[in-house]
């Protein structure tokens, strides 16, 4: 007989090891959060040590618990590999929880996810879009974020760049073809769009191209880069904002770049793909963020 604790307690610690969370841990194994920590406490008298640092909202493996959590990994990869080679296809597909700033989700993402579904059709995608901050700790729903600007990672969290943005200044070809930065004597009276949420300025890129900024101009503001560009394809005036969020208005023709490439974009890393660091290999995880960084180097290719 083989001396080894409840396969279930070691079933409970290696998930909420893995996912960094008793609550996490509950939803994927089908069972209350009570009923996790209960077998993580029964695991914890057998070996008559802790193994968790509990903090508020999500746990922490400590020394014994990172020890046990490695060998414990190898040993349910292999009995999950055995099982996988007799078992049938599963019906039921995962559910992938993703947070998205706005513009990325609506000019971005959304055009690609097509290819993504079909690629992994039995990830479920979930997706929600604001510029609200994550709170992974809180937020424990969430399993990805696409965050915009500044990021400051929390414990625990994987932040990665998704390439760098090109910020041009783009306008109708109307628009473009009356306005004349180099010489704005003989120019229609300009009118510079803002983009309150995004950290390159018009002052940015004046000083980068190496012309003054104009005084006097009208600056009418929107707080989201979609709505920019939509402004710019109405003729509102010029936009300062990245290629992203206009690909399909550059391709149609809808918008230009200013000066017919005369002038210098500003590049900046501004989206960032944000998950737990315990939740790194799990499957869905791993599928999307493969997709996507695939996506972002066809971009760059």
């Amino acid at each position: 007989m083989r001396r080894i604790p409840s396969f279930h307690s070691l079933k409970a610690f290696e998930s909420a090891a893995r996912l960094g969370s008793f609550l996490l841990a509950s939803e994927e194994l089908h069972l209350t959060p009570s009923a996790i920590s209960h077998q993580i406490r029964g695991l914890e008298s057998y070996f008559g040590r802790s193994l968790f640092v509990r903090l508020n909202r999500q746990v922490e493996l400590n020394s014994d618990g990172q020890r046990l959590f490695n060998q414990l990994t190898a040993a349910f990869d292999s009995i999950e590999s055995a099982c996988a080679e007799l078992a049938p296809v599963s019906p039921f597909a995962q559910r992938l929880s993703l947070h998205c700033a706005p513009s990325f989700a609506s000019k971005w993402l959304g055009p690609r996810l097509p290819s993504f579904m079909q690629k992994h059709a039995t990830i479920n995608l979930r997706m929600t879009a604001s510029a609200d901050p994550v709170d992974f700790s809180r937020q424990e729903d969430i399993d990805l974020a696409i965050t915009y600007g500044k990021h400051s990672p929390g414990h625990g969290i994987v932040v990665e760049p998704l390439g760098e943005d090109v910020i041009a200044a783009l306008a109708s070809p109307d628009l473009a073809a009356r306005w004349n930065l180099a010489d704005p004597s003989r120019s229609t009276p300009l009118v510079l769009i803002d983009s309150t949420v995004n950290p390159v300025r018009w002052a940015d890129w004046f000083a980068f191209n190496g012309l003054p900024l104009p005084k006097g101009a009208a600056r009418p503001s929107f707080d989201r880069g979609a709505l920019v560009v939509s402004a710019a394809v109405q003729g509102l005036g010029i936009a300062l904002e990245s290629i992203r969020f206009a690909e399909a208005e550059l391709k149609s023709g809808a918008l230009v770049r200013l000066g017919n490439g005369s002038f210098h974009d500003i590049r900046r890393e501004l989206h960032f793909l944000c998950y737990r660091a315990a939740q790194k290999n799990m499957p869905k995880v791993v599928a999307f963020r493969q997709w996507l960084l695939g996506a972002i180097a066809t971009d760059g290719e």
